[in-house]
Parts: structure tokens; C-alpha cells; sequence
């Protein structure tokens, strides 16, 4: 019993310990447009730059999200033993807090970030941009939901879905168990997508695997742990399977080959690198900013650093590429961090509120 609660505890140190180094990952996956770029062989340093921002933005990076799903609905159902209408609503009013009220407050953060930044623009006479025409031309519906307008918070967006349809996970997983499971594998392996905004086959499979797993109480932990070795393999060779076919037909069905062999194999990895104390406690340092990092980045602060980048680049040998691929990020982050803590010194309440309680 003493042991599996020391694995319960530790499950839980791994979680908390890999959601900065995941939302890290976000942070890279939003340096490069949503499109692939085709990887070329030939001996160049700009081709190197296509290769290493490839392999980081839009296939290693693919982990990330799934990965919150993952955990998001294996905690929803950990300590679910039968359902009812208390049980649904009381989880209901908590997600309120958690999903709902950041999810609103920072789409409509990003709409304001827009006006306030476009009539800036025209009092110094420069015109509209893009961003502008978006807020003036689009429904509430496609700014708040369809797009939406701050793109990351799809992820929110569907979580919500997600925990409105938790009593269908509970149903389907009490009378399929594990044949339920197999179900939503085949379904996200078939690429199949509705294309409804908050119903992603992504989101559709990895939390009903999170609840699959919570409602059986299975720790993650130590299966990860358990098959280390198969999964680690299999994590390589898809992910090099995957590379190769970028910008190809066949990358999309080898990513999620990579991404559910790359779930499996995550928490193993995380609890390594736990036991790295110097690693540990740089993460641990700033976690509590990770999700105020997740709403905020995209809010122009990533976007005038890659065009800073780019505009740099027009008298900068193709190395440069390389250093600011990874430098613009961290720098992005660290400026993020620096925010948070000063908006947690001066405005407390508020940066609760908005983060649903995260930093409280």
C-alpha cells in the first residue's frame, strides 16, 4: 500500500514537473506557420535550419497537446467511482472556473490587444493591419469559438467539449473498458476530423485515453515505466518515419503514431528527468507561470520577436536562422515570466481571475 502511494505521489511530481517543459514545446510549435516545409538533403545551413525547426515545431512539438489531454481526463476521472448528476455538475462548476473564465477573458484580451494596437497605428498614420480586419469582419461566434481568434486556446475550447461529454466517457468506457479504448484508437488513426470547432479527434482520444485510464484507476506512471523500452523505440523510429515524410501524405498518419507512442513513453522520461536537481528546480521555479505563458504568448509578444528575426535576418548569414529558432522562444518566455510576476505583485486578484485560479 506504502508503495502505491509513493507511486501515486510521484505520478503527480512528474505531471506538475513536465507541464512547463510541454508548454515550452507550444511556445516552439507557434515559430513556424501552420504549413510544413519541405526537407531537403542537400549540405546547407539553411536547409539544417528547415530540418531542426521542422523536427522541434511540427513533430516533436505534436506532443505536447495531447499529452494535456491525456492528464486533463485521467484527473477528471481519477477518484470517480459512480456517476450521477452531483457528481457531473459539481465538476462542471469547477471547470467553470478553470476553462470557462480564462478562456473568454483572454479571447477578448486578444481583441482588445488588437483594436488598442491598430488605433495606435492610425493616430501615428499607419494603416490597419490584418489582425484589425478579423475583429471588424468577423461573428462573436468564429472570434470566440470557430477560430478561435487567440489560436492556442483551441486546446481550452475542446477540453471544454470534452468535459461537457464526460458522462458518454463514463458510459462508453463502463460497458467497452478496454475495447472502447481500442475504438478511439482506430478512430484517431483513421484521420477522420468532423470539423466541428471543440470535437478534434485529438482531443476525442487522448482525454477519453486519460479517462479510460483514471477510471480504472491505472497509474500512468508505472505502466510508462513498464514499457519504457518498447515505447521509447517505437517514439524514434516513428518520429524519424515521420520527419522523413514531411510535408508529404503520410506525415499526418505517422505523427500520431508518434504522438500516442510518445504519450506512452513521456512520463518515463519525465520522471528521469525529475531526478536531475538542478533541472528540477529551474522548472519548478517558474511552473506557476506555465498556463499565464500558454494564453498570453501569442498576444503579439511571440510575433514581434520572430519579426524582429526575420527582419535581422535580410543582413545575417543563414546561422542565424539556427540561434534565433531557439533563442526567440526563451526569450519570449522569460519577458512572460517577467510579466506574470509583476502583474501577480500589483494586480493579484485579477491575474487569478483570469488564469482560473492557477496562480493562486
Amino acid at each position: 500500500m506504502k508503495e502505491d502511494i509513493s507511486l501515486d505521489q510521484r505520478q503527480s511530481e512528474v505531471i506538475d514537473f513536465l507541464r512547463f517543459p510541454l508548454i515550452v514545446l507550444v511556445v516552439y510549435v507557434h515559430m513556424l506557420p501552420f504549413q510544413q516545409q519541405p526537407i531537403s538533403s542537400e549540405l546547407k545551413i539553411y536547409n539544417a535550419y528547415v530540418i531542426i525547426s521542422e523536427l522541434i515545431s511540427h513533430h516533436i512539438g505534436r506532443i505536447a497537446v495531447p499529452a494535456f489531454f491525456l492528464f486533463s481526463g485521467y484527473f477528471f476521472f481519477l477518484k470517480i467511482s459512480s456517476w450521477n448528476t452531483k457528481v457531473y455538475t459539481d465538476r462542471l462548476k469547477n471547470r467553470y472556473r478553470t476553462l470557462l473564465i480564462p478562456y473568454i477573458s483572454w479571447s477578448l484580451i486578444m481583441i482588445a490587444a488588437i483594436v488598442l494596437k491598430n488605433y495606435a497605428f492610425v493616430s501615428s498614420g499607419l494603416p490597419f493591419n490584418d489582425g484589425y480586419q478579423q475583429v471588424t469582419q468577423l461573428s462573436i461566434y468564429e472570434m470566440l469559438w470557430g477560430m478561435p481568434i487567440n489560436y492556442p486556446l483551441w486546446y481550452v475550447r475542446d477540453l471544454i467539449v470534452m468535459v461537457v461529454l464526460t458522462p458518454l466517457f463514463y458510459y462508453f468506457f463502463r460497458f467497452l473498458k478496454f475495447w472502447g479504448l481500442l475504438l478511439l484508437l482506430c478512430f484517431y488513426l483513421s484521420l477522420f476530423e468532423s470539423g466541428l470547432p471543440g470535437l478534434s479527434s485529438t482531443a476525442i482520444f487522448f482525454f477519453g485515453a486519460g479517462a479510460y485510464f483514471g477510471l480504472s484507476k491505472q497509474n500512468m506512471l508505472q505502466l510508462s515505466l513498464r514499457y519504457e523500452t518498447v515505447t521509447l523505440c517505437l517514439t524514434i523510429i516513428t518520429l524519424g518515419i515521420a520527419t522523413y515524410y514531411t510535408a508529404m501524405p503520410q506525415n499526418e498518419w505517422w505523427i500520431r503514431l508518434f504522438a500516442i507512442s510518445a504519450a506512452s513513453s513521456l512520463l518515463a522520461i519525465g520522471n528521469k528527468m525529475l531526478e536531475l536537481n538542478r533541472l528540477r528546480k529551474l522548472v519548478l521555479l517558474y511552473a506557476e507561470a506555465a498556463f499565464f505563458i500558454y494564453v498570453s504568448h501569442i498576444i503579439y509578444i511571440l510575433g514581434w520577436f520572430k519579426g524582429a528575426l526575420q527582419k535581422s535576418l535580410s543582413f545575417m548569414p543563414d546561422i542565424w536562422l539556427i540561434i534565433g529558432y531557439f533563442l526567440m522562444p526563451l526569450t519570449c518566455i522569460s519577458l512572460i515570466i517577467m510579466i506574470y510576476y509583476i502583474v501577480k505583485k500589483f494586480l493579484p486578484k485579477t491575474l487569478i481571475f483570469v488564469t482560473g485560479n492557477r496562480a493562486n
